[in-house]
Order: C-alpha cells, then sequence, then structure tokens
C-alpha cells in the first residue's frame, strides 16, 4: 500500500477513536476480497471514510455520485478508495459494467440500496436497481448497517463522542424466482433492505419494521 493512503486511512481511524466510541467487533466478518457486495444502510457521508479506512482493502471499491469529484479533496480520496461514480439522473451503464468487472476481477463492492442518504438513520425504501446490479453479478451479498452517525455532527459540536454500532449479517445470493421483472426487481430491493433491518435496532426501520419474520422468496442463505 502506498504510504500516503496508509497515512490518511491511519489518520482518519485516529479521528473515529477519539471522537466515537466504536461498536464494531463484527467488522472482522466483512470479506477483504471478494467477489462480494456489501449492502448497507446510507445515513451521511461518514460510511465512505468508515468502511475505507477501518477495512483498508485495495480490492474494496464503492458507488458515489459523480457530482463529488468536483471537489478536488474528494478527487483524491475517491482515487484511493476506488470510488465508482454513477449519473443518478439515468441509467449508467458504464457505471455499472465497471461495477461487475471489479467484483467478476475478485473486489468486493459496496452498494447502499436506499441511493441517497436518510440523515436520520431511519431505513428508506430500496431502490430495484440494486437488484439488477447483484443478481447479475452473481456474487455472495453481505448485509452491513452501521447505526449512531445521523447523531455525529451535533455531538462533535457539543464534545461528545458518539457511539457507532456495526452488525454483519449472515450472506445470501439472489435468485429471483421467474423473470427479473420490474415488480420482482423491487422485491428483491425489499428483501435485501429487510436483511439489513433484520439487524438493526427497530427504531431505525423505517418501513421494513413490520414482515421481517416472512422468508424471503428471492435470497438464498450460503
Amino acid at each position: 500500500m502506498r504510504v500516503d493512503i496508509a497515512f490518511t486511512n491511519a489518520v482518519i481511524r485516529g479521528i473515529f477513536r477519539i471522537t466515537c466510541k466504536l461498536d464494531i467487533g463484527e467488522l472482522q466478518r466483512i470479506p477483504k476480497t471478494g467477489p462480494a457486495i456489501i449492502v448497507m444502510n446510507h445515513v451521511n457521508f461518514i460510511e465512505a471514510p468508515f468502511f475505507a479506512t477501518f477495512l483498508s482493502s485495495p480490492r474494496l471499491a464503492a458507488l458515489s455520485k459523480k457530482e463529488n469529484l468536483t471537489s478536488p479533496a474528494y478527487r483524491y480520496f475517491a482515487s484511493i478508495w476506488n470510488a465508482i461514480p454513477i449519473d443518478r439522473s439515468g441509467v449508467d451503464t458504464e457505471s455499472f459494467a465497471r461495477c461487475l468487472a471489479w467484483v467478476a476481477d475478485g473486489g468486493v463492492l459496496g452498494l447502499a440500496p436506499e441511493g441517497t442518504r436518510s440523515r436520520t438513520g431511519v431505513l428508506q425504501r430500496g431502490k430495484a436497481g440494486v437488484a439488477m446490479l447483484a443478481e447479475k453479478a452473481g456474487a455472495p451479498i453481505w448485509p452491513v448497517t452501521l447505526w449512531g452517525t445521523e447523531e455525529f455532527w451535533t455531538n462533535l459540536k457539543s464534545f461528545r463522542r458518539t457511539p457507532i454500532h456495526l452488525r454483519v449479517g449472515a450472506p445470501f445470493m439472489i435468485e429471483p424466482t421467474g423473470s427479473m421483472t420490474k415488480t420482482v426487481r423491487q422485491e428483491v430491493a425489499d428483501e435485501i433492505m429487510a436483511s439489513i433491518a433484520a439487524l438493526m435496532p427497530e427504531r431505525y426501520r423505517g418501513p421494513y419494521a413490520e414482515g421481517l419474520a416472512r422468508e424471503p422468496r428471492h435470497l438464498r442463505r450460503i
């Protein structure tokens, strides 16, 4: 690993340890090499530096909206953390292909099925597009959740440390029942989101608070 990357990662990990109370013992369960896909909730931008620096794997990449690349500082972090820019204004086939190629080459890809930040920590409805990408990749899917980050900035202003909790679920494969119609894609996305919700306290589960006891139709545990 390049010296500047190792130094940057170490500094950011140190900042997290100083400003937060970290309950992240399950981090070691997340694979550092693939092929694999990590699906997670998305509260704010803190998740990106957290996972990039604590996993610290050159085989980890994640999607990031292309607007972020207008910032020189962000471009640096995007380059060292293997960010794959995506155009959210339409169907970005180039980013889709890059994601599939990354996973096929033994990489780990991080995805946020919600598609945008919740800011409150409460889950939003998953986007159907994640279902197509996950199914095409044909790789194990690892549900991961991080909560507590919604209080980070408020606590920082008050010089309080933020409790951050991480949980990792059992991996599964996408095996859709029937063809990937629009309806089935949304069902797959909802089942992926439910696998994330099941790891969280009830107050964060949003539209996935009910029905977690139902067996998924399109996911197979491995």
